[in-house]
């Protein structure tokens, strides 16, 4: 994949951090700051997406209601997702 020059302006902690994390890793700061880039381009696409597809099942009129995922949001972890009504 072709690669471009991107200059940004971080906080000089945050740059420290990233270096020392690099050097861990033996690889250079901008390839560790480029992961993480993508890591977080990836993971906002997917939300997107997953907004996309609740907004399409919310006009289709499947929903789940507000207290089932109250509930769902302070039980345990292990708890399952609520079944959705129709």
């Amino acid at each position: 994949m072709p690669t471009t020059s991107f200059t940004t302006r971080i906080d000089s902690d945050l740059k420290s951090e990233l270096e020392q994390i690099a050097r861990y890793e033996d690889r250079s700061a901008s390839y560790i700051a480029n992961q993480a880039i993508a890591a977080f381009v990836e993971e906002r696409k997917q939300t997107h997406e997953l907004v996309r597809v609740g907004l399409q099942l919310v006009d289709k009129g499947v929903s789940i209601s507000e207290s089932a995922i109250d509930k769902w949001m302070v039980d345990s972890e292990d708890t399952p997702f609520p079944i959705v009504e129709i």
